[in-house]
């Protein structure tokens, strides 16, 4: 085998593959799953092949400190294949299994108690119909306290009381405080949390690596939206879901 690429050509082929699987990943049917995971699964098989070629280069050249550097890349390069084709791999699984479902309701159309929406705004805060699960009633309540809060990337991730939040941790601060999550996730993470696809009450809309955000029974709480660096908010109005991976708590 042939050394053919250098240290920044590996990492422009690093970018290529994570803006390609990325990219619209909220309309990938179950075809296109399927290829992006056998891709995602030859690249890592490629990048084993190159690391273990580095690694014995750099064990007989010590002098070339450059293969060893070249060798941990390509194992990182190859560790990140291998989770992208874990996750396709899974979406490829939930998405089948919704084909063959039929597709739930959600609260958003529909009224409790002869015509009561399920959520009203008043100012700046919500407030559920007591007639909701309590995980709900909480997850509003955190909700109300994210209002006042200003837009600060990386706010809420060190510590869950912050004076700032961005678009991962305001989600995360939810699902604490209602009891279903324990930590702060990023948005990679995110993708992964509960189950696929629009809940009964809750979806959280994922856009790995760019962007997530929450709705309750139809009512969005998201960073963007309106001012710049305006916070985590309540908003009425709708957005495109367009690239956004939908996941939902367990039973929720």
């Amino acid at each position: 085998m042939k050394v053919t690429g250098s240290v920044s050509s590996f990492w422009n082929l690093i970018f290529f593959f994570v803006l390609f699987a990325t990219n619209g990943l909220g309309q990938v049917a179950f075809q296109e799953a399927e290829s992006r995971y056998h891709q995602h699964a030859t690249e890592a098989a490629r990048a084993a092949q190159w690391a273990d070629y580095h690694s014995r280069q750099a064990w007989q050249n010590p002098s070339q400190q450059d293969l060893v550097a070249l060798a941990w890349q390509w194992k990182a390069y190859e560790t990140q294949q291998r989770q992208w084709a874990a996750y396709y791999q899974q979406f490829r699984n939930e998405q089948s299994a919704m084909r063959s479902q039929p597709p739930a309701s959600t609260p958003k159309a529909q009224a409790i108690d002869g015509g009561q929406p399920p959520i009203v705004i008043r100012g700046s805060h919500a407030y559920g119909h007591l007639s909701l699960p309590n995980a709900l009633l909480r997850m509003i309540e955190a909700g109300n306290a994210l209002q006042n809060k200003p837009y600060i990337l990386g706010g809420g991730h060190r510590q869950l009381e912050d004076v700032g939040y961005d678009c991962s941790s305001s989600v995360s601060y939810m699902l604490i405080k209602a009891g279903l999550l324990s930590q702060v996730l990023n948005s990679n993470r995110l993708a992964n949390y509960g189950a696929f696809g629009p809940g009964r009450y809750i979806t959280i809309w994922v856009k790995p690596g760019h962007h997530v955000f929450i709705t309750i029974c139809g009512l969005r709480l998201d960073t963007s939206g309106g001012q710049v660096a305006e916070g985590p908010r309540w908003r009425t109005t709708d957005r495109s879901h367009r690239g956004f991976v939908p996941r939902h708590p367990h039973g929720l």
